[in-house]
Parts: C-alpha cells; structure tokens; sequence
C-alpha cells in the first residue's frame, strides 16, 4: 500500500491520528497512535506520515480485525516494533458481527474507545454501524455495540473516520436503543 497520509494530529491525553485515502478500496483509513512512559501503540496503521519523526521503540501494534493488516507487519518492521492482540492499559471488548476478530479497545484513564470497523464516522453520515453487507451478523453486531452504553466513553477514535473528541457515549447512543 503506498498512500500519502496527512501529518499526526494530537487529541491530547497522548492520542494522535493520521489518515489517507485509499483509491483501491475507496474508503478514507484512519490510524490512532497512544503514546505513554510504557511506549507506543498504533491501532491499524497505514503508511506513516512523511513529515513526521518515527515512534521510538517499544512500539506495539494493534490490529483491530483480520481485515485490518494493512501495512501492520512492514510498520512493525520499520519501528521494530511487535504486532499484539492485547496491550497494557486498555480493555478489550469483542464486537462480535462485525469482521471477524473485530474488537474494539478501551482505555479507562482517558475514557477513550478505539474501533476498528464497527463503528464508522464519514461524512455525509457521521456515525453509523458498519452496513450490514459487510458484517459477519449484523443483528449480532447490534447487540455487541450496546454493551458499549456500559463504559464511560468520553471519545472515539475511528479506522474510518474523524475521532470524536467530546461526549462520546452521548454521540452513540442513538445507534445503542
């Protein structure tokens, strides 16, 4: 994959994204970076901005579903770097009818969510669940997301889309009744 991703973009409490379109699936990637006195973590990144200095090791790499390898082992390799399924500090929470293996990550400090394809935030929608052509089992996907309403979710962070940086819980949950 060869995109042209704009610079980093700080959200504060150590959360940066970064995004690209990608012509050959015509969708807009967005990646999440977390960075900690423990290292860095990068859920389901694309190429790395040109312009802005790689992550020093440790760096660990999320991938948030099977669909999501996108540049995961050549960025591993390029920040020596791990591909890892868990990672101190967030809470995995399994999004079952979505792709497969899709989990999102919670991070309670920051009352921060970060979601593979679940959830999506492109406009002229805004926030909606991923079509149900695309999901493993889109009833059950429903039910999987509503259990979101029981974490303290103050922000979002998106594998398509723009991060939603206040209210989160408040911005989902009409897609949660």
């Amino acid at each position: 994959m060869s995109l042209s991703p704009a610079q980093l973009t700080p959200h504060g409490r150590g959360f940066s994204t970064w995004h690209a379109y990608d012509p050959s699936c015509k969708a807009e990637l967005w990646s999440t970076l977390y960075r900690s006195a423990h290292g860095t973590i990068l859920f389901d990144p694309i190429n790395w901005p040109q312009e802005t200095p790689l992550p020093t090791p440790p760096v660990r790499i999320i991938r948030t579903n099977t669909n999501h390898d996108r540049f995961c082992q050549g960025m591993a390799g390029l920040v020596h770097g791990t591909v890892e399924t868990e990672v101190a500090g967030f809470e995995n929470v399994p999004l079952s009818g979505a792709g497969e293996g899709e989990t999102a990550y919670f991070h309670p400090e920051s009352k921060s969510l970060v979601v593979g394809d679940a959830l999506i935030n492109l406009p002229p929608h805004g926030l909606t669940l991923l079509p149900d052509k695309y999901c493993t089992d889109p009833i059950q996907l429903r039910q999987s997301v509503r259990r979101l309403s029981q974490l303290p979710i103050e922000r979002i962070f998106f594998a398509h889309g723009a991060p939603i940086v206040h209210d989160g819980l408040s911005v989902l949950n009409p897609l949660l009744s």
